[in-house]
C-alpha cells in the first residue's frame, strides 16, 4: 500500500543586484529586486520541458537591460522612484537607454555561476556583466551629468533581467548611476530560487 503523502510544494525567487566600480571597489549599488512571477514561472516550466519558442528561442537569461526611466528628480532635488513593472507578462523597462542597434542599451551575459549548496534548499544564479571604458562609444568622457534625465548621458535607473525569447524576469528601480568612459562598472546580479520552503 503506497501513502499518500499531501505536500505544497512552494518555489520562491529573489534577485539581488550589486553595482561597484571595477576599479576602487567602491559599491554604487547594493539591493534587492522585483521579479516577474509570470515570466518567471513560464520560463522555468518551458526550460524544464525543453521548449521552444516558435523563433527557436530558449527562455534562459540572455541579457541584462538598462533603463532611465525608472526615477525622476523633483523641484527639491529629492528623487522619485516609479514602481517596478512586474506585472503579468508584460512586464520591462520604463524608458529603455539607447545605444544598441535595435536602439536600446543592453549587455548581452556571457558569465554565469549557479551555487548550490548540498544542505540548502536554495540555487543561486549569478550573472556578472561590466560595462568596461569606452563603453558606451559615444558616453561622455567623465561622470559629471547635471541633467539625471538625459539619455545621451548615460544615467541609468532600472535595470532588468531578459531571457531570450524577450521577457523580462526582473526589475529594480534605483538612484541614478551614470556611465561615462572614464569609469569601468561590474554589475554581479543574483536569482535565488528556493524550493520547498
Amino acid at each position: 500500500m503506497i501513502d499518500n503523502f499531501e505536500e505544497t510544494p512552494k518555489l520562491s525567487a529573489e534577485g539581488h543586484v550589486l553595482i561597484k566600480d571595477a576599479d576602487t571597489s567602491e559599491i554604487l549599488l547594493d539591493k534587492y529586486n522585483a521579479i516577474n512571477f509570470s515570466n518567471l514561472s513560464f520560463a522555468v516550466a518551458m526550460l524544464l520541458a525543453g521548449n521552444k519558442t516558435t523563433d527557436g528561442n530558449y527562455h534562459y537569461i540572455d541579457k541584462m537591460a538598462f533603463g532611465n526611466g525608472g526615477s525622476t528628480i523633483n523641484v527639491n532635488g529629492l528623487v522619485e522612484y516609479n514602481k517596478p513593472k512586474v506585472n503579468g507578462t508584460s512586464g520591462g523597462l520604463y524608458v529603455p537607454s539607447p545605444g544598441n542597434d535595435d536602439g536600446t542599451f543592453t549587455k548581452t551575459i556571457t558569465s554565469y555561476n549557479v551555487i548550490s549548496p548540498d544542505t540548502e534548499p536554495f540555487s543561486d544564479l549569478v550573472t556578472t556583466v561590466t560595462l568596461d571604458y569606452n563603453e558606451p562609444n559615444d558616453a561622455s568622457d567623465t561622470d559629471t551629468s547635471s541633467d539625471f534625465e538625459e539619455a545621451t548621458d548615460y544615467v541609468f535607473d532600472e535595470i532588468g533581467l531578459v531571457t531570450d525569447s524577450g521577457n523580462f524576469l526582473t526589475h529594480l528601480i534605483f538612484h541614478p548611476i551614470q556611465k561615462s568612459k572614464n569609469r569601468k562598472l561590474e554589475i554581479i546580479y543574483t536569482l535565488r530560487i528556493r524550493a520547498g520552503v
